[in-house]
């Protein structure tokens, strides 16, 4: 692949933000962005253990869990503060998905459905 000077960056460097629409500070940075989420994801880990957790999806304003067993999604998300549940029943299987927020980002973390229906 061939680089430019123009198109290189070093990791070193500090992090020029680049101006776009959702920008509402002066320094042309999103309140919310993947580096804050980032950092988010990484404290959600620590605190509710990283063997738990999947798979983690970091969104500008969401970070979204799945958890290794499905079953545990309910207790994560309280250890969280989560206490929003939205049930998904025609999904094949079923879950839900607990959300809140955690440090100003939407969090979602998917497990088993809470209330399965009966057939």
């Amino acid at each position: 692949m061939k680089t430019t000077a123009a198109t290189m960056r070093r990791l070193d460097e500090p992090h020029k933000p680049v101006q776009n629409a959702m920008a509402t500070s002066s320094g042309g940075r999103c309140p919310m962005d993947i580096g804050d989420g980032l950092i988010t994801a990484s404290r959600i880990l620590a605190l509710v253990g990283a063997d738990r957790v999947e798979l983690v999806t970091v969104a500008r304003n969401r970070v979204s869990l799945q958890p290794t067993h499905l079953k545990e999604g309910e207790q994560i998300a309280r250890e969280l503060g989560l206490d929003i549940p939205v049930d998904h029943r025609m999904f094949v299987p079923g879950n839900t998905l607990w959300t809140g927020e955690v440090d100003g980002f939407e969090v979602q973390v998917r497990s088993v459905l809470r209330r399965a229906v009966s057939r």
